[in-house]
């Protein structure tokens, strides 16, 4: 039988180009990075690049010593990244919660709430003791000043974030909490394998108080919801999870299972199993709701964090960039998490908004910032895509 995949090769051999180059870049020097294209309105794979990566022929007549030691690289090249990586989104993951708050009634189109760079949360054991408080900033530490969810999802504000899942005591606000940000994200496709037809897959993690009182033995806090709203702590994500979600959000409520295989025909040419797209679930979000969460995607890239490099003529894009903080082992030993821990760079965007064809995530380990790093590479992708001779098959 004969498997006609989703890929399209061309497409495909752009973004590992165009991937690679920006990885190899002196300013950026990331030794890791992912690109997926996909069609929000199927699940179909259309590009997938994993880096560093390697040749399968090495292994056919036995691999040489020098072979063998490059697969030794601590980045793991044996690895598929894009399923199998554990990683904080970053404020990719905004989307998500900014979904559930609209749903939940904790924001409505007209709420409004003010970042003023930092807010401090009192200690509850020492609610009088302003030493023993703790404060929380925004990346813009000049603030953003008063914001609706549109603009905060265009600017990409920490502290309306934080606001929307923990709360703020000091102005009686009530955020969305923990256990109802896991529930969205779950709806989302966190948490869970995605069942794409490749090997070695992650389901990543959604973090719960239950969770963390069972793993470290510690209580849930304020600070571990501000985190997970921002889609930084416990949380932990696959890049394909994290494209899938914004097709949810692009296609307006609908999670596919992403697919990579097309079709099967048999030896005579005849169709045996025809593609059919796979429908996981319908989110139960209002099209009032996800037309919001859109109109921020598309400000990001209009005028928000996203505008400087994302912007295309003639083309309306929706994107939502991302800056995550880690520490992980190959950064620990280098000594990378003493003091400001470093970052990996996030971008993830679909277009056109106005009836959404093409999605695309990009990211790059130790990158640094989304909308430096990650939101050039998503632009290329999506300008060659668009510019290609529509008479192509």
């Amino acid at each position: 039988h004969n498997v006609y995949l989703t890929l399209d090769l061309d497409l495909q051999q752009f973004v590992e180009d165009v991937l690679r180059a920006s990885m190899e870049d002196p300013d950026v020097n990331s030794p890791r990075g992912v690109a997926i294209v996909m069609n929000p309105q199927t699940g179909e794979i259309l590009a997938l690049v994993s880096l560093p990566t390697y040749d399968n022929n090495i292994f056919t007549q036995g691999i040489s010593a020098r072979d063998l030691q490059r697969l030794e690289d601590p980045h793991r090249p044996l690895f598929n990244h894009a399923i199998s990586d554990r990683l904080q989104p970053g404020s990719t993951f905004k989307i998500v919660v900014a979904a559930a708050a609209l749903q939940e009634e904790v924001l409505t189109p007209r709420t409004r709430l003010s970042c003023p760079g930092t807010i401090v949360v009192p200690n509850k054991y020492y609610p009088n003791d302003p030493g023993m408080a703790q404060s929380f900033y925004c990346w813009n530490r000049a603030g953003h000043g008063s914001l609706d969810v549109v603009g905060g999802i265009a600017n990409s504000c920490n502290i309306f974030f934080y606001k929307v899942g923990g709360g703020f005591e000091k102005t009686d606000f009530k955020g969305l909490g923990v256990e109802r940000i896991a529930q969205y994200a779950r709806l989302f496709g966190f948490g869970e394998p995605t069942g794409v037809e490749l090997l070695g897959e992650t389901g990543g993690l959604v973090p719960t108080a239950k969770w963390k009182r069972l793993t470290y033995g510690e209580s849930w806090s304020t600070g571990d919801t501000y985190n997970l709203s921002i889609g930084e702590g416990y949380l932990s994500v696959t890049p394909l999870q994290m494209l899938n979600a914004v097709n949810v959000v692009a296609n307006g409520g609908t999670l596919y299972r992403p697919r990579i295989v097309h079709h099967v025909t048999d030896a005579q040419g005849v169709v045996t199993q025809p593609f059919e797209p796979e429908i996981i679930r319908t989110l139960p979000i209002s099209p009032e709701n996800w037309s919001l969460v859109q109109q921020g995607m598309e400000g990001a890239v209009a005028y928000g964090t996203a505008a400087k490099r994302g912007r295309i003529e003639g083309l309306r894009v929706a994107g939502k960039t991302g800056t995550a903080q880690y520490c992980d082992d190959i950064a620990a030993e280098a000594g990378l998490c003493e003091g400001t821990w470093p970052e990996h760079a996030w971008f993830a965007a679909f277009a056109p908004v106005e009836k959404p064809e093409v999605s695309v995530v990009v990211f790059l380990y130790n990158g640094g910032e989304g909308s430096v790093v990650a939101v050039p590479v998503a632009h290329d992708i999506l300008e060659y895509y668009f510019s290609r001779d529509e008479t192509m098959p």
